[in-house]
Protein backbone atom coordinates (compact mmCIF):
# COMPACT_ATOMS: atom_id res chain seq x y z
CA UNK A 1 0.00 0.00 0.00
CA UNK A 2 1.32 2.87 -1.37
CA UNK A 3 1.09 7.32 -0.26
CA UNK A 4 2.34 9.57 -2.65
CA UNK A 5 2.05 13.30 -2.95
CA UNK A 6 1.12 15.15 -6.25
CA UNK A 7 4.07 14.84 -8.11
CA UNK A 8 3.70 10.68 -7.85
CA UNK A 9 7.02 10.40 -5.31
CA UNK A 10 6.17 8.33 -2.95
CA UNK A 11 5.73 9.42 0.74
CA UNK A 12 4.66 6.64 3.01
CA UNK A 13 4.34 2.65 2.12
CA UNK A 14 2.84 0.09 4.25
CA UNK A 15 3.88 -3.52 4.08
CA UNK A 16 2.07 -6.71 4.91
CA UNK A 17 4.49 -9.75 5.51
CA UNK A 18 4.53 -12.86 6.37
CA UNK A 19 7.83 -14.70 6.48
CA UNK A 20 9.00 -17.87 7.60
CA UNK A 21 12.66 -19.63 8.86
CA UNK A 22 13.28 -19.66 4.73
CA UNK A 23 13.55 -15.72 4.68
CA UNK A 24 17.11 -14.57 4.38
CA UNK A 25 18.22 -11.03 3.92
CA UNK A 26 21.09 -8.99 4.40
CA UNK A 27 21.67 -6.46 6.89
CA UNK A 28 20.36 -3.23 5.36
CA UNK A 29 20.03 0.69 5.56
CA UNK A 30 16.43 2.23 4.03
CA UNK A 31 16.39 5.91 3.49
CA UNK A 32 12.97 6.45 5.11
CA UNK A 33 11.83 5.74 8.33
CA UNK A 34 10.29 3.18 9.66
CA UNK A 35 7.69 1.69 12.17
CA UNK A 36 6.31 -1.75 12.49
CA UNK A 37 4.79 -4.20 14.35
CA UNK A 38 4.27 -8.00 14.88
CA UNK A 39 0.66 -9.04 14.34
CA UNK A 40 1.56 -13.00 14.93
CA UNK A 41 4.78 -14.86 15.75
CA UNK A 42 7.80 -14.94 16.21
CA UNK A 43 11.72 -13.48 15.43
CA UNK A 44 14.56 -11.44 16.22
CA UNK A 45 15.35 -8.02 14.57
CA UNK A 46 19.27 -7.29 14.96
CA UNK A 47 19.90 -3.59 14.82
CA UNK A 48 23.11 -2.53 14.48
CA UNK A 49 24.59 -4.28 17.68
CA UNK A 50 21.70 -4.92 19.34
CA UNK A 51 18.92 -7.66 18.94
CA UNK A 52 15.34 -7.70 20.14
CA UNK A 53 12.90 -10.59 20.50
CA UNK A 54 10.07 -10.23 19.02
CA UNK A 55 6.11 -11.60 19.54
CA UNK A 56 2.91 -10.77 18.95
CA UNK A 57 1.80 -6.76 20.05
CA UNK A 58 5.90 -5.68 19.63
CA UNK A 59 6.65 -2.33 18.22
CA UNK A 60 9.85 -1.63 16.58
CA UNK A 61 10.96 1.82 14.90
CA UNK A 62 14.26 2.54 12.83
CA UNK A 63 15.37 5.26 11.79
CA UNK A 64 17.46 6.11 8.48
CA UNK A 65 20.65 5.45 9.56
CA UNK A 66 20.47 1.75 11.17
CA UNK A 67 21.48 -1.13 10.08
CA UNK A 68 18.92 -3.95 10.25
CA UNK A 69 17.72 -7.29 9.25
CA UNK A 70 14.98 -9.72 10.73
CA UNK A 71 16.35 -13.00 12.06
CA UNK A 72 14.50 -16.29 12.09
CA UNK A 73 15.05 -20.06 13.62
CA UNK A 74 13.49 -23.40 11.98
CA UNK A 75 10.60 -23.35 12.31
CA UNK A 76 9.23 -19.99 13.30
CA UNK A 77 6.87 -18.23 11.22
CA UNK A 78 6.14 -14.02 11.30
CA UNK A 79 3.58 -11.61 10.37
CA UNK A 80 4.24 -8.46 10.85
CA UNK A 81 3.29 -4.33 9.47
CA UNK A 82 5.77 -2.37 8.32
CA UNK A 83 5.73 1.69 7.67
CA UNK A 84 8.19 3.59 5.68
CA UNK A 85 7.75 7.19 5.57
CA UNK A 86 9.37 10.04 4.27
CA UNK A 87 10.24 12.50 7.42
CA UNK A 88 9.18 15.02 4.84
CA UNK A 89 5.94 13.63 5.32
CA UNK A 90 5.69 14.68 8.53
CA UNK A 91 7.43 18.31 8.29
CA UNK A 92 6.35 19.50 4.85
CA UNK A 93 3.12 20.58 5.72
CA UNK A 94 3.76 21.75 9.65
CA UNK A 95 3.30 25.00 10.61
CA UNK A 96 5.75 26.07 13.73
CA UNK A 97 2.53 25.30 16.43
CA UNK A 98 3.15 21.50 15.10
CA UNK A 99 6.78 21.03 14.36
CA UNK A 100 9.71 18.93 14.04
CA UNK A 101 9.68 17.38 17.51
CA UNK A 102 7.51 14.49 16.17
CA UNK A 103 10.55 13.25 14.85
CA UNK A 104 12.21 13.66 17.94
CA UNK A 105 12.25 9.67 18.49
CA UNK A 106 14.42 9.36 15.46
CA UNK A 107 17.08 12.06 15.54
CA UNK A 108 17.29 13.04 19.20
CA UNK A 109 17.55 9.98 21.26
CA UNK A 110 18.31 10.24 24.92
CA UNK A 111 20.22 7.34 26.95
CA UNK A 112 17.25 4.95 27.43
CA UNK A 113 16.12 4.79 24.34
CA UNK A 114 15.50 1.20 23.26
CA UNK A 115 14.10 0.22 19.43
CA UNK A 116 11.42 -2.28 20.71
CA UNK A 117 8.79 -0.01 22.49
CA UNK A 118 8.44 -1.14 26.39
CA UNK A 119 5.40 -3.83 25.63
CA UNK A 120 4.51 -3.27 29.31
CA UNK A 121 3.45 0.59 28.69
CA UNK A 122 -0.27 0.84 28.14
CA UNK A 123 0.83 3.22 25.22
CA UNK A 124 2.33 0.09 22.87
CA UNK A 125 -0.66 -1.35 22.65
CA UNK A 126 -2.60 2.02 22.02
CA UNK A 127 0.06 2.34 18.99
CA UNK A 128 -0.17 -0.93 18.03
CA UNK A 129 -4.14 -0.14 17.57
CA UNK A 130 -3.27 2.95 15.29
CA UNK A 131 -0.98 0.89 13.51
CA UNK A 132 -3.78 -1.22 12.04
CA UNK A 133 -6.15 2.01 11.83
CA UNK A 134 -3.36 2.94 9.37
CA UNK A 135 -3.71 -0.34 7.21
CA UNK A 136 -7.52 0.38 7.09
CA UNK A 137 -7.45 4.00 6.15
CA UNK A 138 -4.74 2.94 3.33
CA UNK A 139 -6.90 -0.52 2.40
CA UNK A 140 -10.42 1.50 2.37
CA UNK A 141 -8.95 4.94 0.64
CA UNK A 142 -12.37 6.63 1.51
CA UNK A 143 -12.38 10.56 1.54
CA UNK A 144 -9.52 12.36 3.20
CA UNK A 145 -7.62 8.94 3.78
CA UNK A 146 -4.06 10.84 3.31
CA UNK A 147 -4.84 12.98 6.38
CA UNK A 148 -5.82 10.69 8.31
CA UNK A 149 -2.96 8.42 7.87
CA UNK A 150 -0.74 11.41 8.79
CA UNK A 151 -2.89 12.62 12.17
CA UNK A 152 -2.50 8.52 13.33
CA UNK A 153 0.88 8.63 12.51
CA UNK A 154 1.47 12.47 14.51
CA UNK A 155 -0.63 10.61 17.25
CA UNK A 156 1.58 7.45 17.27
CA UNK A 157 4.75 9.78 18.26
CA UNK A 158 3.03 11.73 20.60
CA UNK A 159 2.02 8.97 22.60
CA UNK A 160 5.71 8.06 22.48
CA UNK A 161 6.66 11.76 22.96
CA UNK A 162 4.47 11.98 26.61
CA UNK A 163 5.06 8.07 27.86
CA UNK A 164 8.36 7.08 27.05
CA UNK A 165 11.72 8.08 28.41
CA UNK A 166 13.33 7.98 25.17
CA UNK A 167 14.58 11.00 23.78
CA UNK A 168 17.12 13.53 24.84
CA UNK A 169 15.20 15.55 27.86
CA UNK A 170 15.30 19.17 26.94
CA UNK A 171 15.54 18.95 23.18
CA UNK A 172 13.80 20.76 21.36
CA UNK A 173 14.45 22.12 17.71
CA UNK A 174 13.61 24.88 15.89
CA UNK A 175 10.86 24.02 13.17
CA UNK A 176 11.52 25.07 9.76
CA UNK A 177 10.79 27.92 8.31
CA UNK A 178 8.65 29.09 5.28
CA UNK A 179 11.54 29.15 3.27
CA UNK A 180 14.04 26.62 4.71
CA UNK A 181 10.78 24.25 3.50
CA UNK A 182 10.45 25.99 0.24
CA UNK A 183 14.27 24.87 0.29
CA UNK A 184 13.92 21.36 0.64
CA UNK A 185 11.05 20.92 -1.43
CA UNK A 186 12.36 22.50 -4.65
CA UNK A 187 15.82 19.84 -3.96
CA UNK A 188 13.70 17.24 -3.29
CA UNK A 189 11.76 17.52 -6.48
CA UNK A 190 14.80 18.31 -8.42
CA UNK A 191 16.49 15.19 -7.23
CA UNK A 192 13.45 13.01 -8.07
CA UNK A 193 13.74 14.43 -11.40
CA UNK A 194 17.32 13.97 -12.36
CA UNK A 195 18.25 11.17 -10.94
CA UNK A 196 19.91 9.55 -14.08
CA UNK A 197 22.10 13.21 -14.04
CA UNK A 198 24.87 13.66 -11.81
CA UNK A 199 23.99 15.26 -8.72
CA UNK A 200 26.16 17.11 -6.88
CA UNK A 201 26.33 18.91 -3.45
CA UNK A 202 27.25 22.42 -4.83
CA UNK A 203 24.79 21.75 -7.77
CA UNK A 204 21.91 21.05 -5.44
CA UNK A 205 22.98 24.45 -3.12
CA UNK A 206 22.84 26.17 -5.92
CA UNK A 207 19.49 25.71 -6.52
CA UNK A 208 18.63 27.62 -3.28
CA UNK A 209 21.12 29.96 -3.25
CA UNK A 210 22.82 28.89 0.01
CA UNK A 211 26.29 27.44 0.63
CA UNK A 212 26.89 24.05 0.03
CA UNK A 213 27.46 23.75 3.95
CA UNK A 214 24.07 25.65 5.16
CA UNK A 215 22.18 23.41 3.15
CA UNK A 216 23.83 19.94 3.77
CA UNK A 217 23.55 20.51 7.41
CA UNK A 218 19.98 21.80 6.64
CA UNK A 219 18.93 18.62 4.67
CA UNK A 220 20.51 15.86 6.95
CA UNK A 221 18.55 17.89 10.03
CA UNK A 222 15.06 17.37 8.83
CA UNK A 223 15.76 13.98 6.59
CA UNK A 224 18.22 12.52 8.89
CA UNK A 225 20.57 11.30 6.12
CA UNK A 226 23.17 13.55 4.10
CA UNK A 227 22.01 14.82 0.71
CA UNK A 228 24.11 12.31 -1.02
CA UNK A 229 23.09 9.93 0.74
CA UNK A 230 19.46 10.29 -0.15
CA UNK A 231 20.57 10.73 -3.55
CA UNK A 232 21.62 6.95 -3.67
CA UNK A 233 18.73 5.55 -1.88
CA UNK A 234 16.31 7.25 -4.08
CA UNK A 235 18.08 5.56 -7.10
CA UNK A 236 17.83 2.37 -5.91
CA UNK A 237 14.18 2.89 -5.07
CA UNK A 238 14.03 3.94 -9.18
CA UNK A 239 16.17 0.80 -9.65
CA UNK A 240 13.64 -1.29 -7.98
CA UNK A 241 10.44 0.46 -9.46
CA UNK A 242 11.97 -0.42 -13.28
CA UNK A 243 13.11 -3.54 -12.44
CA UNK A 244 9.46 -4.74 -11.16
CA UNK A 245 7.89 -2.79 -14.12
CA UNK A 246 10.04 -2.69 -17.23
CA UNK A 247 12.04 -5.17 -19.19
CA UNK A 248 15.27 -3.52 -18.94
CA UNK A 249 18.58 -5.38 -18.96
CA UNK A 250 20.12 -4.09 -15.34
CA UNK A 251 23.09 -2.06 -16.79
CA UNK A 252 20.33 -0.20 -18.78
CA UNK A 253 18.65 0.03 -15.40
CA UNK A 254 22.06 1.37 -13.58
CA UNK A 255 22.81 4.43 -16.32
CA UNK A 256 19.03 5.13 -16.03
CA UNK A 257 19.23 5.76 -12.44
CA UNK A 258 22.24 7.65 -11.97
CA UNK A 259 24.77 4.63 -11.58
CA UNK A 260 28.07 5.04 -13.81
CA UNK A 261 28.99 1.59 -13.99
CA UNK A 262 27.43 -1.76 -12.74
CA UNK A 263 29.56 -2.34 -9.45
CA UNK A 264 28.30 0.91 -7.63
CA UNK A 265 25.08 -0.47 -8.80
CA UNK A 266 25.07 -3.30 -7.29
CA UNK A 267 27.22 -2.17 -3.97
CA UNK A 268 24.66 0.86 -3.27
CA UNK A 269 21.60 -1.92 -4.46
CA UNK A 270 22.94 -4.53 -1.43
CA UNK A 271 23.77 -1.81 1.03
CA UNK A 272 20.23 -0.30 0.46
CA UNK A 273 17.91 -3.16 0.26
CA UNK A 274 19.62 -6.30 1.55
CA UNK A 275 19.45 -8.54 -1.63
CA UNK A 276 21.26 -7.96 -5.31
CA UNK A 277 19.36 -6.59 -8.33
CA UNK A 278 19.38 -10.08 -9.60
CA UNK A 279 17.57 -11.40 -6.95
CA UNK A 280 14.59 -8.89 -7.73
CA UNK A 281 14.57 -9.61 -11.67
CA UNK A 282 13.74 -12.95 -10.66
CA UNK A 283 10.95 -11.88 -8.01
CA UNK A 284 9.61 -9.98 -10.60
CA UNK A 285 9.71 -12.84 -13.15
CA UNK A 286 8.50 -14.68 -10.93
CA UNK A 287 5.75 -12.86 -10.00
CA UNK A 288 5.07 -12.33 -13.44
CA UNK A 289 5.21 -15.89 -14.47
CA UNK A 290 2.48 -16.30 -11.68
CA UNK A 291 -0.02 -14.01 -13.49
Amino acid sequence: MVLRDKMGSVLLTLDDHYIDSTYRVAAHIHHKLELSCVVEGTGRYQIDDRVYNLQRGDIIILNNCESHALLMEENETLHHLVIHFDPSFIWNSLSNDIDYNFLLIFFERGPNFSNKLDRENPATARIFSLILDIQQELQSRKLCYELIVKIKLQTIFTEIIRNYDYIEHGKVVKPLSGNEIEYLNAVISYINSNLDKDLRLSELADIVHVSPSYFSTLFKRFNGVSPIEYIVHKRVQRAIELIKTTSMNLTEIAMACGFNNGTNFYKAFKKVTGRTPSFYRRSAENTSSVK
